[in-house]
C-alpha cells in the first residue's frame, strides 16, 4: 500500500496494489475508484484534497 500526494494537482492516491487498472469508476465528484480486470479495487483518487472539508463527513 502506498499513499501519494501531488501538490501541484491537488490530488492524493490511495494505491492498493500496482496491478493494472482496468477501469476507473466515480464513487461521487472528485473521488475515483481503479479496479482491476476482476472488478478488485486497486486504489482511490481523491481530487481538490485542500478545498475538501474532511472533518465534516464523518
Amino acid at each position: 500500500m502506498k499513499l501519494e500526494f501531488d501538490p501541484a494537482a491537488d490530488a492524493a492516491y490511495f494505491e492498493i496494489s500496482s496491478a493494472p487498472v482496468e477501469r476507473t469508476e466515480e464513487i461521487e465528484p472528485g473521488i475515483n475508484a481503479d479496479h482491476d480486470a476482476e472488478g478488485c479495487l486497486l486504489g482511490i483518487e481523491v481530487l481538490s484534497v485542500s478545498k475538501r472539508n474532511l472533518s465534516e463527513q464523518c
